[in-house]
């Protein structure tokens, strides 16, 4: 096959395949420089892909020969396959074959009084239940993998920035391609094989496929000791540094996707089973397990009771025992195994699967990418947020806003023309170099619309502020290259770039270098010994007074809410080539500066930001601010957004760490702020929150964000400006980088928890009734008046219906007025626990009274039962239907947890939830009507259909009575003795006392859990008043039991 290309893919993967090999050397020698290499890729190593030719075609041939950047995908599942999986229950393999035995014995030996042309239904109807509980489940399960699927690929399409027609861009990491030039930086994912083309302190972690820890520095190729330092591999992590590279393998033909190919597909799915067990359905695959171990002791009982009774009744009977009777043990034999089925509530962890699928889809909509499905239901007890400041609480808009240039303080608002900055002087130049080159940030000028800026936002804005000095950021770069670059770190709250003298002010000299500084201002106002003062850059002294005067103006800017940046340069003389970065991209020419400029950049807030740390401020949740600026700015953005308390305490990073663990125990919890905060303060407050018992969600951008990212229980990276080792190292990304948005990520979590304990209440209160209606019935009557057909539809309506049902329900703000839930909270609150014991019972007692009440006392209904209680009767069939439809009005008490007397209220709102109710129903009356023997049903008249629905609809009027039952967890003005009603005022005070001193509120759930350790505070005038309160009705509750009157300020009237 001919082609435009000299080259194939195989040829350079190969190389790279080979790149520890002997033979390697010779085979990078025979590519030729690096520039021939992009000759023959037909790209060029600054210009980027610039063929017309190719760009009219959308690279379609390109891609044809080299591949796209896609590795093929796992072929989904197939519905069968779940299906399969599904039938692989054990209790369901019991059933099918005891249902498989019933058939044959029906058809070979068919029970006494029967004929061969109905014996076999029962196990056939059985057959085709199992198939459509198991078919039901199967799609459940096709649906969350498709969901998955989808969600895992949104995670996957990553952003790069290349270089094509010499124009940057950001493109889908899906459609870079062999001959792309990429722009890399600290806490960059390689997407994909390339060449190093520049580097600037360039190091990448390849642990991944060496395991070896310590980094590897690159170095274009050709440039350095040992051509393996030339490689940059797909899937490492670019750790340090600033540079580019030239792809040469996509897709399939990189190092990460040979290694991924010859992965075992079976061990990737054991591995995503295990991570996605959440700690919610660990806590329910064990109180299945519990249920479940009880409903096998009922189906037991059940059995024997049946067997003793047949055997007695076969015993004092005279006939003799026939192969025939068989099936009627076998019959038994069904019956205790669907008791099992219907007792067993595999639906639970299919509840919980079911409402964090729906909730991940959902939360993606509201901005919240969430790779960890334990996140969704932690999110809901999240008591503490540590958010970052810039584009998380601000818009990361920024714009200078203030400025101090050439000696004079400019309000940078509109055009700024000063004399000294005109294009051609030095001042011009120096100022022009430092914007321009001290960073990799750009901006993408569109026809229609806002300009799109891609890099560090301070950037950003400096690069618009030069535009109104008329400076020209793309030219300065393609004219001026620049010698060595000292990429920002934390640590030194600066970056750096080195410029050879020539292209700045004409100096020929090739050791002399121009060291461009830019970072924090205190910082780089500290190493500042001279100012630049006029066109020519003339330098002044920085004397004393207008250091301070200076200092007051960062401080004054910085009151105002504004980032102060200080740009610095001075002029060196280097021996050789120019040092590496050091350790965290330390400079080594770092010394005496001359000061080139102050700015002043505004970021403003996000308009819904207050209302959203006020909402969180309602549902008990602390939110603290972490920032890299300096504490009168971070105090100034804090209390425009509610976060700073008036008692509240606000410090800066270098005096934070310096504290000992127990004057942390004092600080922290009052501390709102954390300014000139570094990774490690993070880290150190996240783990100290813990400590306290806090749930703890933290927000993170950079690479050095990644350990408290992990730390934290719940840990949100940045989607737009983080890095994708912040991503990797996350629970969810928030798309919009917005603060707003992990209120909304709260409110899910709390519908996830709450959505599992509706359907568990729910569920638990069939259970129970079916268990003790199946063995009662079978005691009493010889059968269960719910026949397994009946109960396999009810455990099709209880499990996988009632899941979809009430697990999908949306949140409602309402969700955000109460305090989060203790994480040691019991699964089932006291509320849900008044439910489940009186529907359950209440169930039972109607039930009781249909089963037992004489035919004659209700004679409009027919209630005959038929001469064999295996048949279909009017009564069994009634006593059937009243209790689906009984579970269909249920479903609405169920909605509710809380003593809310609206049921219907937002139901409109779930159209699954609706949906499933109806058709419920309307398969019910297709059972009943046209079920016949197949659902052991006999059609009801009008009136049987009124009576029914009539008596399964007292199921709202009594859940409505059962709320008004109190509960362990509430409290209500119930009338005392007098000594009592001193008693309860004494009990009050204590309260409000120990209102503001615990640590956690916890849920009435936590009526058994041992209670945190209370927080001791110094108490105020209020709680003295409080004291003398209670001292007050000491000497009452004395006086009362002395036998002397009590005088009432306010009595209470009769």
């Amino acid at each position: 096959m001919s082609s435009r290309w000299d080259i194939t893919s195989d040829e350079l993967f190969d190389v790279l395949h080979r790149r520890d090999e002997p033979s390697a050397a010779q085979e990078l020698a025979d590519l030729g420089s690096l520039g021939q290499l992009a000759e023959k890729l037909k790209t060029d190593l600054v210009r980027g892909l610039s063929d017309p030719d190719e760009y009219a075609s959308g690279y379609s041939a390109r891609k044809k020969w080299f591949g796209e950047n896609k590795l093929p995908e796992k072929p989904p599942r197939t519905l069968w396959q779940f299906w399969f999986d599904a039938l692989q229950d054990r209790t369901l393999i019991i059933l099918m074959t005891a249902a498989v035995v019933s058939i044959v014995l029906g058809l070979i030996m068919p029970p006494p009084g029967e004929s061969r042309s109905h014996s076999w239904i029962d196990g056939a109807a059985i057959l085709v239940a199992v198939a459509i509980i198991s078919g039901v489940t199967a799609a459940n399960d096709y649906k969350k993998e498709l969901q998955f699927r989808e969600l895992s690929n949104v995670h996957k399409d990553k952003k790069v920035k290349v270089v094509r027609n010499h124009k940057q861009m950001v493109i889908s990491t899906f459609d870079l391609m062999v001959g792309d030039i990429v722009a890399l930086e600290g806490g960059d994912s390689i997407p994909a094989d390339m060449f190093v083309v520049t580097s600037h302190g360039l190091v990448s972690d390849e642990s991944s496929f060496t395991g070896e820890p310590e980094g590897q520095h690159k170095a274009p190729l050709g440039s350095c000791h040992g051509e393996s330092n030339s490689f940059l591999l797909s899937g490492c992590l670019i750790s340090e540094g600033t540079g580019t590279g030239m792809v040469i393998g996509v897709g399939v033909k990189t190092q990460f996707g040979a290694m991924m190919s010859h992965t075992s597909d079976e061990e990737e799915e054991d591995d995503d089973d295990d991570a996605d067990l959440t700690p919610l359905q660990r806590k329910l695959n064990n109180l299945a397990e519990l249920i479940g171990q009880a409903g096998l002791i009922a189906a037991i009982l059940t059995f024997a009771a049946l067997f003793i009774k047949w055997l007695i009744t076969f015993w004092m009977g005279s006939a003799p025992f026939q192969a025939n009777m068989l099936g009627t043990i076998f019959q038994f034999v069904i019956t205790s195994v669907t008791i099992v089925v219907v007792a067993v509530p595999e639906g639970l962890p299919l509840a919980v699967t079911l409402s964090l699928a729906y909730s991940m889809l959902q939360m993606m909509k509201d901005n919240n990418l969430v790779r960890h499905l334990a996140a969704c239901e932690t999110m809901g007890g999240a008591t503490v947020i540590c958010s970052d400041k810039t584009g998380t609480l601000t818009q990361n808009l920024m714009t200078v806003v203030r400025s101090y240039l050439a000696g004079l303080e400019h309000d940078d608002t509109g055009p700024i023309n000063v004399d000294s900055l005109q294009s051609g002087t030095l001042l011009h130049t120096l100022t022009a170099q430092s914007i321009s080159l001290n960073g990799q940030a750009y901006i993408v000028k569109k026809k229609v619309g806002r300009p799109e800026f891609v890099g560090p936002k301070t950037e950003c804005a400096l690069l618009t502020f030069g535009e109104k000095l008329g400076i020209n950021y793309d030219r300065v770069r393609k004219q001026v290259p620049s010698a060595m670059q000292y990429p920002f770190s934390s640590e030194k709250k600066r970056s750096s770039s080195l410029v050879q003298a020539r292209y700045v002010d004409g100096d020929l000299n090739p050791n002399h270098f121009y060291l461009f500084v830019k970072g924090a201002s205190e910082v780089l106002l500290g190493m500042c010994v001279n100012e630049a003062i006029d066109a020519q850059a003339s330098h002044r002294p920085l004397s004393d007074d207008k250091r301070a005067e200076l200092a007051n103006l960062i401080e004054i800017w910085a009151s105002q809410g504004l980032r102060t940046l200080c740009l610095g340069f001075r002029k060196i003389t280097i021996e050789g080539s120019p040092s590496e970065p050091g350790k965290a991209g330390a400079c080594p020419y770092d010394g005496e500066l001359t000061l080139l400029a102050i700015v002043g950049i505004e970021d403003p807030l996000r308009p819904e930001v207050p209302r959203a740390v006020e909402t969180c401020k309602r549902a008990g949740i602390r939110v603290r601010m972490l920032t890299g600026d300096n504490i009168l700015t971070a105090q100034s953005i804090a209390r425009r957004c509610g976060i700073m308390s008036p008692d509240g305490i606000a410090m800066e990073g270098p005096v934070f760490r310096t504290k000992s663990s127990k004057e942390l125990d004092d600080i922290v919890p009052k501390l709102d702020v954390v300014a000139r905060c570094s990774p490690e303060d993070k880290f150190l407050l996240v783990t100290k929150l813990q400590e306290m018992g806090e749930i703890v969600a933290v927000t993170g951008d950079g690479t050095n964000d990644a350990p408290q990212l992990r730390q934290a229980h719940i840990g949100f990276a940045m989607g737009i400006s983080g890095t994708e080792v912040a991503k990797d190292a996350s629970d969810i990304i928030l798309l919009d980088d917005n603060f707003a948005s992990i209120v909304k990520a709260v409110m899910w979590g709390r519908n996830v928890n709450d959505s599992i304990r509706k359907f568990l209440q729910f569920q638990m209160a069939i259970n129970i009734c079916a268990v003790i209606l199946a063995f009662i019935g079978a005691l009493t009557k010889g059968d269960s008046p719910l026949k397994p057909v009946q109960l396999l539809w009810v455990n099709l309506i209880m499990d996988t219906a009632a899941a979809l049902a009430l697990a999908t329900e949306p949140p409602t703000p309402a969700l955000l007025l109460r305090q989060p839930d203790s994480p040691r909270a019991s699964l089932i609150t006291w509320r849900m626990w008044r439910f489940i014991m009186g529907h359950a019972f209440n169930q039972l007692f109607i039930f009781l009274v249909l089963m037992y009440i004489p035919a004659d006392r209700i004679p409009a209904l027919g209630l005959e039962d038929g001469a064999d209680p295996h048949r279909p009767s009017v009564r069994n069939t009634i006593i059937f239907n009243v209790f689906v439809l009984y579970q269909v009005f249920n479903e609405f008490n169920a909605r509710l947890l809380k003593d809310d007397s609206n049921i219907f209220r937002n139901v409109e709102k779930s159209p699954i939830f609706l949906g499933v109710v109806f058709g419920t129903a309307i398969v019910q009356a297709l059972l009943v009507q046209f079920g016949g023997t197949f659902a052991s049903c006999i059609p009801l008249s009008f009136g049987q259909w009124l009576f029914c629905i009539l008596i399964a609809a007292w199921a709202l009027p009594f859940g409505l009575a059962l709320k008004q039952i109190p509960t362990p967890d509430e409290s209500y003005e119930l009338p005392l003795p007098t000594w009592l009603q001193c008693m309860r005022n004494l009990e009050d005070d204590d309260a409000e006392d120990d209102e503001d001193l615990q640590l956690v509120v916890t849920s009435p759930a936590d009526e058994y859990v041992e209670p945190l350790p209370p927080k001791r505070r110094v108490p105020t005038g209020k709680d003295n008043w409080r004291r003398a309160r209670r001292l007050v009705s000491s000497l009452r509750l004395v006086n009362v039991l002395r036998g002397k009157p009590l005088k009432q300020k306010n009595p209470v009237p009769n």
